[in-house]
């Protein structure tokens, strides 16, 4: 099996390494970043990254910001964005940037790992967008406008 790379982007140490050692036991060599500055380093030298779980709020830089730089670069990655923000507008932002799953700190680490356990990277990556709260995963569904759009004259 070829190697599978992650990346996790947290200022906070306890928060890295926690992530870290969920994905090492998810069989992932994790290479760790506390700024966005250093994970723009990291993603320089690697040619590959099949998942990144990104903090949203970093001293430097919006998580956000980095998930877009990451999504332009590995385009079938999977990421993550994990975030103490629950708003629906800030969950909106990060799929428009190309997340695939916005957890909920500090509900959902455990409910990703076993997705990570059970299925192939392949799969989840080709399943809706999902958010993971303390109610679990649930499929992400925009919100549509309900306002009509104003007609052309002809």
């Amino acid at each position: 099996m070829a190697e599978r790379l992650a990346l996790v982007v947290d200022d906070v140490g306890a928060n890295r390494e926690f992530v870290e050692r969920l994905l090492n036991g998810a069989k992932f060599k994790v290479n760790a970043a506390s700024t966005g500055k250093a994970a723009q380093q990291i993603i320089t030298l690697q040619d590959e990254l099949a998942m990144a779980i990104v903090d949203m709020k970093l001293p430097d830089m919006s998580g956000l910001d980095l998930i877009r730089k990451l999504r332009l670069k590995y385009p079938s990655a999977y990421l993550v964005v994990a975030s103490m923000y629950d708003e629906r507008s800030t969950m909106e932002k990060a799929f428009t940037v190309g997340c695939n799953v916005y957890l909920v700190k500090p509900h959902g680490f455990m409910e990703l790992y076993q997705r990570l356990m059970r299925s192939e990277l392949s799969a989840l990556i080709k399943e809706p967008q999902l958010i993971i709260d303390q109610y679990g995963p649930r499929v992400f569904k925009p919100v549509v406008s309900s306002v009509p759009k104003p007609s052309t004259p002809q």
